[in-house]
């Protein structure tokens, strides 16, 4: 369920920015298309997943795209006991700003693309998947 729900989450980066402005457009976005996860840490694999998503960043600019960008962000959890707060160790939301469109010239699924799945699929699990519209205003 796990690597399917990953797979579907590719398919999405992939396929929807593509298949929405061919068949279905977006409806206007005063910003930027994003897709925003959030995932299940495994125990004791943060590190591990941070560099996942620094490995599925350089496979883009390794393959000449510029224009995107994936960051993550920590949740922070209340301890019911102390009352402190702290990052969150199992869980993190996760933005890809501007997801290229589908292109042939990528090579999707070569070796590089192979071992950045694999690195999410051994730390994490992909929770839920949601296609949005970012603001590029400051708040004000």
């Amino acid at each position: 369920m796990r690597f399917l729900l990953f797979l579907f989450s590719l398919m999405i980066l992939q396929c929807a920015p593509a298949l929405a402005q061919e068949h279905h457009p977006l409806p206007a976005c005063n910003g930027h298309i994003a897709i925003v996860r959030v995932s299940e840490i495994k125990p004791g694999a943060m590190n591990d997943f941070l560099a996942a998503v620094k490995a599925h960043k350089a496979w883009y600019r390794n393959n000449g795209v510029k224009t995107n960008d994936i960051f993550v962000s920590r949740v922070i959890v209340k301890d019911q006991k102390t009352g402190d707060f702290q990052f969150s160790d199992s869980e993190v939301i996760t933005y890809h700003i501007n997801p290229p469109e589908d292109n042939e010239k990528l090579p999707r699924n070569d070796d590089a693309w192979k071992a950045y799945v694999k690195m999410y699929n051994d730390s994490s699990t992909v929770k839920s998947i949601t296609l949005s519209c970012m603001p590029t205003n400051d708040l004000k």
